[in-house]
């Protein structure tokens, strides 16, 4: 029972220190991106700005989702270190809701930033359909709109059954 008390106090402290360390995100002002060394040093702040994205629901901080928004998709149009592909699947998953594509594309580059030595495509795609699911199931009541697709991915039972129906997905 003490094991359990422990766990649960431990699991809370997670959850609070991640919900604070997602709201004191700040948009990265006055920065420039011209050179390789310009997309290194915001590396941080571009994850951080995924993990703001994909933690806070869709329909709060509006303006400041806009403005994270652009400033990912700025990083990663010229990013010359990663760059993300979009398989048909992707945009299936997010015909019905385009916020998802940004998922999908900050969780890809959320991965290759963390692992760039072992971030192969299949474990790219990996992190944005985890992504992908995550987000459309916090944001059900927060205006994300119901999609077959995406419902259907949710009735996969482990990450094991997520792979296989990736695998399938990326050879189509």
């Amino acid at each position: 029972m003490k094991n359990l008390k422990l766990l649960f106090a431990f699991m809370l402290l997670f959850f609070v220190f991640t919900t604070i360390n997602a709201q004191d995100f700040q948009v990265p002002k006055n920065y420039t991106l011209k050179v390789a060394d310009d997309y290194k040093k915001l590396e941080k702040d571009v994850v951080d700005c995924v993990n703001w994205l994909e933690n806070t629901p869709i329909n709060k901080d509006e303006n400041k989702r806009t403005d994270a928004n652009a400033f990912f998709m700025q990083w990663i149009t010229g990013s010359p270190d990663v760059s993300v592909a979009i398989s048909s699947y992707v945009l299936d998953l997010t015909e019905k809701n385009p916020t998802l594509l940004i998922t999908f594309m900050g969780a890809w580059t959320r991965y290759a930033i963390e692992n760039p030595e072992g971030g192969d495509s299949f474990n790219r795609n990996f992190a944005g359909l985890k992504s992908i699911i995550k987000v459309y199931t916090n944001n059900k009541d927060s205006g994300i709109k119901k999609d077959k697709n995406v419902e259907k991915l949710l009735k996969l039972e482990t990450d094991d059954d997520l792979k296989a129906w990736l695998t399938k997905n990326l050879k189509n």
